[in-house]
C-alpha cells in the first residue's frame, strides 16, 4: 500500500497565486479610494483649522489679516523685494505656532526671513504630492509649500483689493495689499462668501504656486474669469504668473496647471489634487466641496455682469447675488 503525500501540485499553486493576484487587483482601487478619502478629510480639517484661526484673528484685531504687507514696489510682482508678512504669517500664533511667528523679523522683507522655509502640516493638503520638500526657488528661494490661498480679488487681476466705483470693493475678496476686511464688509453673508480656496503646489522648484509664506498670489486666488473661470481650470494659460516659462508650464494644460508668462502675477485659479473639484472654506469656517462644473458666468475682463455665476458670486463679499445651492 503506497503512502499519500500531502502538499500542493504545481497547478494548484499557480491557481492559488492567480486567485490572490485577482483579489489584489480588485481590492487595490478600494484601498486607494479609502486612502484618498482619509487624505481628503485631513485636507478639509486643515481648512477648518485655518478658518478658526482667521476668525480668532478677527476676534483679537476686529479685522481679518491683510493679504500681505508692502512697503512699495509693484504689488502684483512677487519678485519685488519690499514685501513683508502675508496673511498666513499673521495666522501663525492662532495655529499654535507662536514661536515661528516670533522668529519672523518685521524689519526684513519676506524673502529674507528664514521662517518662509518652515514645513507646516496644517498648511498642506496630503493629497498633493508636490508640497513636501519641493521648495520654490523663485524670488529669493527657500519658500516652503502650502495648499491654501486667500480669496483676494475674484473680479480683477492682481493682488490688490478692487476699488472700482470709488468704494472699497463690493466685488473683492476678504483682503488686499495693506488692507484688511472686517466682517461688516461681508454683506453677502459669512456662510455665502469664500475666505480660502484650495491651491495646488508648484510642479517644480521654478513654479511659485502654492508657497505659503509668499507675499503675493503664490498664496491666494485672483481673476476668476476668462480662462480661469472655474475650479481646476485647464486652459493653456489659465494662471498668469512670473517665471511661468522657466517652470515649464507655459501654455501647457496637460496637468491642468497651464500658465502665461508675464512680468507680474495677475491671475491664479483654485486647484486641487482631488478628483472632480476643490474645497473652499467660507467665512463662517464651514468647508464646502465645489465641483469643477459649477455654474460659472463672467465677462472676459471681469465679473461685473449680472447674473454672475455661482463660482464668481461666492467669491465676492458684497455683490448682493442670489446664490443657489452649490
Amino acid at each position: 500500500m503506497s503512502e499519500r503525500k500531502n502538499g500542493f501540485t504545481l497547478v494548484e499553486l499557480l491557481v492559488v497565486i492567480a486567485i490572490i493576484a485577482m483579489l489584489v487587483v480588485l481590492l487595490l482601487p478600494a484601498i486607494n479610494a479609502a486612502r484618498e478619502a482619509a487624505r481628503k478629510a485631513t485636507c478639509k480639517s486643515n481648512l477648518r483649522q485655518i478658518g478658526v484661526a482667521l476668525n480668532g484673528y478677527h476676534a483679537a484685531r476686529q479685522k481679518f489679516p491683510p493679504f500681505f504687507e508692502s512697503r512699495g514696489g509693484w504689488h502684483s510682482r512677487i519678485a519685488d523685494g519690499e514685501k513683508g508678512a502675508n496673511w498666513l504669517v499673521h495666522l501663525l500664533p492662532f495655529i499654535e505656532e507662536q514661536t515661528l511667528y516670533e522668529q519672523w523679523d518685521r524689519s526684513k522683507p519676506a524673502r529674507e526671513n528664514v521662517v518662509r522655509s518652515a514645513e507646516i502640516a496644517v498648511f498642506k493638503c496630503p493629497s498633493d504630492p508636490s508640497n513636501d520638500g519641493n521648495l520654490c526657488e523663485y524670488a529669493g528661494g527657500g519658500w516652503a509649500r502650502g495648499n491654501y490661498g486667500m480669496n483676494v480679488s475674484p473680479c480683477a487681476f492682481g493682488a490688490s483689493d478692487d476699488k472700482r466705483k470709488g468704494t472699497r470693493s463690493f466685488l473683492g475678496g476678504i483682503g488686499g495689499v495693506n488692507y484688511s476686511v472686517r466682517l461688516k464688509h461681508i454683506r453677502d453673508g459669512a456662510s455665502k462668501t469664500v475666505a480660502v480656496d484650495e491651491l495646488r503646489s508648484g510642479l517644480n522648484s521654478r513654479d511659485l504656486r502654492g508657497s505659503w509664506a509668499m507675499p503675493g498670489l503664490g498664496a491666494g486666488t485672483s481673476g476668476l474669469f476668462g480662462d480661469a473661470d472655474r475650479p481646476n481650470a485647464c486652459g493653456h494659460n489659465s494662471d498668469d504668473m512670473e517665471n511661468c516659462e522657466a517652470s515649464g508650464s507655459a501654455g501647457d494644460n496637460s496637468k491642468c496647471m497651464g500658465c502665461f508668462d508675464g512680468k507680474s502675477t495677475g491671475q491664479m485659479a483654485s486647484r486641487s489634487a482631488h478628483r472632480g473639484g476643490v474645497h473652499v472654506m467660507m467665512v463662517d469656517t464651514s468647508v464646502r466641496f465645489v465641483a469643477n462644473d459649477v455654474d460659472s458666468r463672467a465677462e472676459k475682463d471681469g465679473c461685473g455682469s449680472h447674473p454672475r455665476g455661482i463660482w464668481q458670486a461666492i467669491h465676492t463679499r458684497a455683490g448682493r447675488e442670489q446664490i443657489e445651492d452649490f
